[in-house]
């Protein structure tokens, strides 16, 4: 385990985050309809990636319409079903579902995101504390993302690739996985 993640998160079994890459315009209207990303403001395919503390992915969703939520992604990739009793994961604050979804599976995991501010009111020291802690390690997604969109290959996928284009971000996350650590070993 990283030393970052110590001893806060030092049971985190994974940090999830989706990413979106924009598309060709659909051919048929239904399908411009589920791609369209009112957050991109364009046409877009939504993938949910897990790393590994150490920062290797170690789930890829298959690609949806830029349109659907991260948390009814994040559902439907059965993620629930592969973490175990005590285990901690990390995420962004577009998971509230998928957060309900674990709280009624029974199962006793920790889904940590930033605290919600409301009304107007400003973050408590402890709740600004939390985020940035939170944020020092969620940062190690955010770089692995970044590192999906290196070899530009997911730029603009084609129309014409769109029935290959699970199989195209898989051969990028497998790319991704090669590269050094992007957590330094200081041990």
């Amino acid at each position: 385990m990283p030393d970052c993640f110590k001893p806060e998160y030092s049971n985190t079994r994974v940090i999830i985050d989706c990413t979106e890459f924009r598309i060709d315009v659909p051919a048929s209207v239904d399908n411009r309809v589920f791609c369209y990303s009112h957050y991109k403001k364009s046409f877009t395919a939504k993938v949910l990636i897990s790393i590994t503390p150490a920062g290797f992915i170690s789930l890829k969703s298959k690609a949806a319409g830029g349109r659907k939520s991260d948390s009814q992604l994040t559902i439907e990739t059965g993620l629930v079903d592969l973490v175990e009793d005590n285990d901690i994961m990390l995420a962004d604050k577009g998971f509230p579902a998928f957060k309900s979804k674990i709280d009624d599976s029974g199962k006793r995991v920790l889904l940590i995101m930033p605290p919600f501010l409301e009304g107007n009111n400003e973050f408590a020291k402890e709740e600004t504390e939390e985020t940035y802690n939170l944020a020092r390690v969620r940062i190690h997604v955010e770089r692995i993302m970044q590192r999906l969109r290196t070899y530009q290959i997911l730029n603009k996928i084609p129309k014409y690739l769109f029935n290959n284009i699970d199989d195209i971000i898989h051969m990028c996350c497998v790319l991704v996985n090669l590269q050094p650590p992007i957590i330094a070993d200081t041990g």
